[in-house]
Parts: structure tokens; sequence; C-alpha cells
């Protein structure tokens, strides 16, 4: 009877291991100062994360919605509104939550974010303006700081870069970090996934351009751009690139593209026609045109679904469907993981104890 009273008390604390899952201990950012250096150069100190922010920049408007921390914006730039962003969120937002942020109306972003002061909706010792890092908006920003506003810009010209974006804008709302490190995590999926196929030398991959436009003017991006990254990480060769190959890349017309040959051409997102009316402009049926979506170039979480589109365009065989998830690290920062480790441990202790009595109880 003593025994079965023991395997009843184990039985009871496996079900209340199961029960009662493990909390991993999380960061307290109020006992852990903040500390982010923008695109400038200029690092802001915070003693906690922010209770309210500006976004200025759909790129942020974007991100706050990705990582969950939208209701943190008390006010944005007019291009975040819906019909310039097209961000499902900013429909049906009032119009008085929008200024428009240009280096000719600062006057009234200034007077804009003194009255959300004055109304008690902005606190300049703790809140942060996020704001684009274009040089032409530094009055701005530098008005805004000169009435003791805090303002962090970003304006990265990588993958990696957006993914340090994603991750201050993080740090400085307070969340996790499970945005930006599943962002990493699709772009070290690519990589594992082209050694595994054997895809490693030039040879085996295949060849792309990117083709940008800046109001009529063609380019093509060979250094210093996302949508670059995105043929690079995605196993493709930039041919713009090949300095063997005589070419004009930066103001360009359809004999150029023709010169470089490639199979793959990414189409700029605000090319105005469709990517069949660039196809047939060059009039090479062999490449093939993918015409990009405008927010996968910009600051935020999108470029991680741009890097996977093109990485299933290259190599529709190996990569299909929705983007990859690492399913060891589903919870938030990790907190699942360590709570299946830790009740394997807990069953594997109480296993353990189980097969001592009855090893007792035979003798």
């Amino acid at each position: 009877m003593r025994f079965q009273g023991v395997l009843a008390t184990l039985t009871v604390l496996v079900l209340l291991a199961v029960a009662v899952p493990f909390a991993a201990q999380a960061e307290n950012a109020d006992e852990t100062a903040i500390s982010i250096t923008d695109s400038r150069g200029v690092i802001t100190n915070l003693t906690a994360p922010a209770t309210h922010v500006a976004s200025f920049g759909a790129f942020a408007t974007n991100t706050l919605v990705d990582i969950g921390m939208l209701d943190l914006a008390v006010i944005f730039d007019s291009g975040s509104e819906f019909n310039k962003s097209a961000i499902p969120e900013m429909q049906g937002m009032p119009a008085d939550r929008f200024v428009t942020v240009s280096s000719s109306n600062k006057d009234m972003v200034v007077q804009t974010m003194l009255a959300l002061v004055d109304d008690g909706k902005w606190n300049k010792s703790s809140d942060v303006v996020l704001g684009y890092g274009y040089s032409y908006l530094s009055t701005v920003w530098s008005n805004l700081e000169d009435y003791g506003f805090h303002v962090v810009t970003f304006y990265p010209n990588s993958y990696d870069g957006i993914v340090q974006v994603v991750e201050d804008i993080e740090t400085i709302t307070g969340a996790n970090h499970s945005v930006s490190e599943h962002m990493m995590f699709v772009k070290q999926f690519i990589a594992d996934e082209l050694v595994d196929k054997g895809i490693v030398d030039n040879e085996d991959k295949v060849t792309a351009v990117y083709v940008s436009f800046s109001g009529d003017v063609m380019y093509l991006a060979n250094n210093g751009s996302v949508t670059v990254d995105f043929i690079v990480f995605a196993g493709g060769v930039n041919v713009a690139q090949d300095d063997n190959i005589d070419a004009n890349r930066y103001s360009v017309d359809y004999t150029a593209i023709l010169q470089l040959d490639p199979e793959f051409i990414l189409l700029d997102g605000y090319y105005p026609e469709t990517a069949e009316d660039f196809k047939a402009s060059i009039g090479n049926g062999d490449m093939t045109v993918y015409k990009l979506n405008k927010s996968w170039n910009s600051y935020c979480p999108d470029a991680t679904e741009g890097l996977w589109t093109v990485a299933c365009l290259f190599y529709p065989d190996y990569f299909e469907g929705e983007l990859p998830v690492d399913v060891g690290d589903a919870g938030d920062d990790g907190g699942n993981e360590v709570m299946i480790y830790a009740l394997v441990g807990v069953v594997v202790i109480v296993v353990a104890v189980a097969a001592v009595l009855l090893t007792r109880r035979k003798d």
C-alpha cells in the first residue's frame, strides 16, 4: 500500500508538470537601460521601453503591426495612410492621426509633436520618434531634438540592416525579438538548404539582375541594395556585378540587359507597367521577369517575404509554400522550447525515481 501511495504521488507530479507549464524567466526591460544608435550615429538612451512612439514612416508602421505594438503609436506620417501604404490596420484611422513629414513641413511636424506634449499624450523624456534617415529630413529631426524629443532614424541598405531596424524597434517598444529572429532564421534556412542541395559555386546558381527605376530612368543595381541581397541570399548570381561585362549599369536601356543575359529579372515594384510589358520590351522570351512587391524593399519585416519569394522563384524544386518557421523556437523568446525541455526533464526524473522504487519492491 505504501508503494502504491508513492506511485500515486509520482503520477500527480507528472500531471502537475504537464498542467503547469514551466515559465522561462523573462528579461525585465525596466531593469535594463536601452541604448540605440541610429542611422545618423545619434545615440538614444532610455531607462525603459517607450510608452508612445511617432511612426514617421510606413516602414515603422509596418514593423509595429508585425511585432504587435501598433497601439503605442499616437501619430503617423501621411505615407502610412491606407490609401498610400495599403496597410490594412491603417484603414479607417482618423485623419488627425496623420501628419505630412517633409523638410518643407517641419514646422507643422514640430507643432504637432508639441501639441501632443501639451495634451499629455507624449512624454519627451521617455517616448521616441521613429523616422526615415533621409538627409533631406535632417532639419526636421534636428528641430525636434532641439525641443528635447528623442528621435531614432533608420536607413538600411541591406537585408541584415533591415533586420537590425526591426530589432531596434522591438527593443524601443519592449517587444520580444521573435520577429527579427525569424527574419534571420529564414535567411539561414535558405542558406542551409542551398548547401544541402549542392548549390554552392556560382556555376551551380541561377543568374539574375535587379532592375530599379527612379522616375523614368532604369538602373541595374550591383551593390548596396536590399533586392541585390535577395538575389545573393536566395542562391543567385547578380550578373550586373560582373566587372568583366561591359555594360553601363546606372542609366541603361534594354540592350544592357540583353548583354548581361540573366535567367531572372527582378523588376522594381515602382515600374508603372506589368512584368509582361517589360518582358515584351526586352524582346527575349528566355528571361523570367518578376515584378516585386513595393513593401519588400522597405525597412520592415516584409523583406523576409520578399527573400523567401525570390528563393521560391529561383529554386521551385527546393522552396515552396509559406515562410518556414523554427519549430524549436516557436514561443516568445524561445519560451515554448524551454518549457518542453523543462517538462521532459521533470518526466525523466519522475520515471527514474519510479524505476528505482520498482526495483526495490522486487527485491
